[in-house]
Parts: structure tokens; sequence; C-alpha cells
């Protein structure tokens, strides 16, 4: 028995989108995910911005950035995810 994926895929067929369109745009999201990834990780960020807020400030900040960079990850898997997907249908 086979792992069925957690999240449905698209199955390219004659009444649906395009393979060349659902292409197209995973890569343009892949694209612009990337170009902001890249922007938010040049974002400055360090202590010296939050210690007037408390002690606990900086810790807390440093939680939301890391759950943020995680959000940012399972983004680009589900896309990478549904670029293969596509991918393979145009292998058959």
């Amino acid at each position: 028995m086979t792992d069925k994926p957690t999240t449905p895929l698209p199955t390219v067929h004659l009444g649906g989108t395009s393979h060349k369109k659902l292409t197209q745009d995973y890569e343009d999201a892949y694209f612009a995910l990337q170009t902001f990834a890249k922007a938010f990780g040049h974002i400055e960020f360090n202590a010296r911005d939050y210690y007037m807020q408390g002690p606990e400030a900086w810790m807390a900040a440093v939680k939301a950035r890391t759950e943020i960079n995680l959000k940012i990850l399972h983004i680009s898997e589900y896309i990478q995810k549904h670029l293969e997907h596509v991918a393979d249908q145009q292998k058959r």
C-alpha cells in the first residue's frame, strides 16, 4: 500500500489547467517566494532593537522569526511538491 499525500496535488487532464500553465504558475510562485525569503533574510535583526521592551522581548522575537522562517520553508516545500508532481505527469 502506498501512502497518500497529505495535500491533494493537481492532475493534468484535457478538461483542466494545462501542464504548461501549472508549471509556469508554480515556477513564478517559487521565484517570488525565493525573492521574498532573500529580502526577509536581509532585514536587520538583533537584540538591541528589542531590549527596551523587557528581558523577554528578544527571545520572543527570535521565536516568532523562527516560526516565520519555518512557514517560508513549508511554503517552499509545498510549491516544490507541486512542481515535481506536475513534471512527473509530463513524463507519462
